[in-house]
């Protein structure tokens, strides 16, 4: 299955819930969603997915489809070479269907920041080494389809 923006979400969501759940982060617990949705805005810019990636590849294809047109390639090679073109810009910043515009590493500090910083977060317990160990590991094992 293919990712969403709604993955982007439910990473997320796993990110939050895992260190509250680990006591690295307190807040109150009606703030749980408005926390979650301010990560997705604060992240989401920086993760692609695969529904993103065919957009971008339409996209390109749309803007090339006239140089193709004199070429033998059918829609669907067109699409191939369109996706393949959009998708090399991303290196090996490619993680479960995710493609990362920044770091791994620049995103989980991103989110350290938010944490420290909200007004929504009553307490952080962790160091800043220890919450990106976690945020890491918990994006590398993260599997959109087992959640849905």
């Amino acid at each position: 299955m293919a990712t969403t923006r709604e993955s982007v979400h439910l990473l997320c969501k796993s990110i939050i819930t895992r260190l509250e759940n680990q006591k690295a982060i307190s807040f109150a617990a009606r703030l749980r969603g408005v926390i979650q949705d301010e990560v997705t805005h604060l992240i989401g810019p920086f993760i692609m997915t695969d529904e993103d990636l065919r957009t971008r590849a339409l996209e390109k294809m749309g803007a090339r489809v006239e140089m193709l047109e004199d070429s033998a390639f059918t829609e669907s090679e067109q699409f191939k070479v369109a996706r393949s073109i959009v998708r090399a810009t991303f290196g090996d910043d490619v993680l479960n269907g995710f493609y990362f515009q920044k770091s791994l590493k620049v995103v989980s500090d991103t989110i350290i920041e938010y944490l420290m910083r909200s007004s929504h977060i009553d307490d952080v317990y962790e160091t800043d080494e220890t919450l990106r160990k976690e945020i890491i590991e918990i994006a590398q094992r993260f599997n959109p389809t087992a959640l849905r």
